[in-house]
């Protein structure tokens, strides 16, 4: 799951409420406002060249079935899209501009009507099957996401909420205007999430929640509640989806993928069937039989329910998030995050057909860039999205996507192969360049879940990757992959309640930046640190409270003997890691505080809106301004150690920076 945008960063989206406009494709050369450093000449400003979208797809959310027709919901896109694909021709027949939010992680269908509930706001559109018209109903309460919406027998709407964690209800019904909107409260008094969304044919509605799992049965007219969860699984991070039928609750969890099975007559009766799985992210019931799918493998399974028999049926899309399964005469259907439609008919011989939904109509546009890295040898410039991957060959003058199982948080070449730290699942894949496939090196294992930084260490024997845990659980990891074994060794928990945010190195030591932020709840820890780590011993050397009162390390560098960084909050800091002593202290400049990296001997800063030189008393010299980077995560950007060229984003187009000698 990757919830919010922005990455619990806490960081926000721009333009929550309207759609935008995007640079288009082609390489247009220009020069933005610029400030030389003294190197510099005053006449001799940086050149900016415009490369076009730096990462291009169709990701989706959203996913609901009327009739003979799918629907999906975009991510990331602006304006996002309602698409609607016809099931007997398998094209996308139409795709709807929705006029806010990002994406919808919540659809469904009721009434002749499709709804989607969207993020980074929480509104609720609608669109009118017979007309094919489509209006904004208006948002829920202050609410960033509606996570989830499902339908009762009278034709309501239901809808989980993050950050209150609350159950919305919505009556189409309620007069001639708009639908009455009723705020339920929070499921569970102090949980930000209401996951999933389920009614049941009686009209009690089972919410599942998180950052601490539960699973809560509420009578919508009375308000009474319960939680019908085994306390035994509250240590779960989420109830990830709920599926209800006339007898029982079906619920999956993350991260230890636990199958959940609800007599709804006696919920005192409950099976739990652990799958070995991490996640189980869809659900549907079709007579006795549940199917589910689940990750990390992409597969879908078939539980029993009058047998308690599992079956592992398929794996429609390896490592794919799924974001609904629904059965239609006897053939499952499913959607993947990557924009796919998938189908398993099992009167077929267990036949699973995949759709790229792109490739039918569904309409693509430029994501939010995740990460950006630059091999010299094949001339390419690799852009991290949402499950995929923006190859852009410079020598050729194509680009092109490649699927990845998940989001490239950071990226580093190595040997001829970009390795790339991927969330959900601390994975570490890498892409080859001559044969442009993407291989798994190895998982991190334990708690870890996103990937906040990576850096090869000198001379190029280890990588060093620093990882937040999963969801609701405070800490973090620092892991060391051995490039030529694929070996990962994890280290859990160096800082209490805190992650490693941020690495550089330098001969047998590693200086490691922490966050204390939480994925999904509020921070334990009260100040971040800098931390230097023996890779021979592999122990904590020393600690220090380099920035007092800062929440994170965004990216740290060691270049001459200093320690450079860049916290969360745009503080800037140079110091001596010998003696732990401060030597310059700053701001950035301008916009979100990013990336640091050594060019010509030279420390470079990028931030959401400039490019600039952060000199060796921490003080800056702006070299590029105007950026406006429209980033998913803290603003990057990657070297030609030929040419000394820079690529970064400017809104979501990739860019090549270059500056004179």
């Amino acid at each position: 799951m990757t919830t919010p945008e922005r990455d619990h960063d806490g960081l926000t989206r721009r333009r929550l409420l309207g759609a935008a406009g995007v640079a288009g494709v082609g390489a247009v050369a220009s020069t933005l406002p610029a400030v030389a450093t003294p190197a510099l000449a005053a006449e001799a400003a940086p050149t900016v060249d415009d490369l076009g979208p730096a990462v291009l797809g169709a990701p989706i959310v959203g996913m609901t079935v009327a009739g003979d027709s799918g629907f999906v919901v975009t991510r990331g896109l602006e304006p996002p899209i309602l698409a609607e694909y016809d099931l007997s021709t398998g094209r996308v027949v139409a795709n709807h501009e929705l006029t806010t939010g990002l994406g919808g992680w919540g659809a469904v269908a009721v009434g002749g009507r499709v709804y989607a509930g969207m993020y980074a706001v929480a509104d609720i559109h609608r669109l009118n099957l017979a007309t094919g018209a489509v209006e904004r109903l208006g948002r829920l309460g202050n609410e960033q996401y509606a996570f989830d919406l499902t339908a009762s027998p009278a034709g309501k709407i239901y809808a989980g909420t993050f950050p209150g964690g609350k159950v919305y209800e919505i009556d189409p019904t309620a007069g001639s205007g708009s639908p009455a909107v009723r705020d339920l409260g929070q499921a569970v008094p102090g949980l930000q999430y209401v996951r999933c969304v389920a009614a049941g044919p009686d009209g009690t509605v089972y919410a599942g929640t998180g950052t601490s799992a539960r699973l809560v049965a509420i009578d919508p007219v009375t308000g009474a509640r319960s939680d019908i969860l085994p306390s035994a699984l509250h240590g779960e991070s989420f109830v990830y989806d709920v599926a209800v039928s006339a007898d029982h609750v079906v619920a999956g969890t993350e991260p230890h993928g636990q199958l959940v099975v609800i007599d709804r007559a006696d919920p005192t009766r409950t099976t739990v069937v652990a799958t070995g799985e991490r996640t189980i992210d869809a659900i549907t019931i079709d007579g006795s039989t549940a199917y589910f799918t689940a990750r990390p493998s992409g597969a879908l399974y078939a539980y029993e329910l009058d047998t308690g028999t599992l079956t592992r049926l398929a794996v429609p899309v390896a490592a794919e998030e799924t974001r609904g399964v629904f059965v239609r005469d006897g053939v499952v259907h499913g959607a993947s995050g990557a924009g796919l439609w998938w189908t398993y008919d099992a009167a077929d011989g267990g036949a699973v057909n995949v759709v790229d939904l792109p490739d039918v109509g569904l309409r693509t546009g430029p994501e939010p860039p995740q990460s950006v890295s630059y091999d010299s040898g094949s001339s390419q410039v690799l852009v991290g999205g949402n499950f995929g991957l923006q190859v852009h060959d410079l020598a050729r003058g194509t680009s092109r996507r490649v699927r990845v199982d998940g989001e490239a948080k950071s990226m580093t070449l190595v040997r001829g192969r970009t390795v790339m730290a991927i969330y959900p699942g601390a994975l570490v894949d890498a892409y080859d360049h001559r044969s442009a496939n993407v291989v798994r090196i190895g998982k991190m294992g334990g708690l870890a879940n996103r990937p906040r930084s990576m850096r090869l260490h000198p001379p190029g024997r280890l990588l060093l990757i620093g990882v937040r845990n999963e969801y609701g659980i405070p800490g973090g990891a620092f892991a060391v992959v051995d490039v030529r074994s694929g070996g990962i060794d994890r280290y859990d928990d160096l800082v209490a309640d805190q992650a490693v945010a941020a690495v550089a190195s330098y001969r047998d030591l590693a200086y490691l930046g922490t966050e204390i932020s939480v994925d999904g709840a509020p921070p334990v820890a009260k100040e971040a640190v800098l931390v230097g780590f023996d890779l021979t011993t592999r122990t904590v050397v020393w600690t220090w409270a380099a920035v007092p009162g800062a929440t994170g390390y965004v990216s740290l560098v060691h270049h001459r003997g200093l320690l450079y960084g860049v916290t969360a909050q745009g503080v800037l800091l140079v110091g001596d890691p010998v003696t732990r002593t401060r030597i310059g202290a700053g701001r950035t400049p301008a916009g979100r505080p990013g990336y640091l990296t050594v060019r010509a001997g030279a420390v470079l800063l990028v931030t959401s809106e400039v490019l600039a030189q952060m000199n060796a008393d921490a003080t800056t010299t702006t070299l590029v301004s105007g950026l406006a980077g429209d980033w998913y995560n803290e603003p990057q950007l990657a070297v030609d150690e030929e040419s000394g060229d820079i690529f970064t984003v400017r809104g979501r187009n990739l860019v090549r920076i270059h500056l004179p000698d």
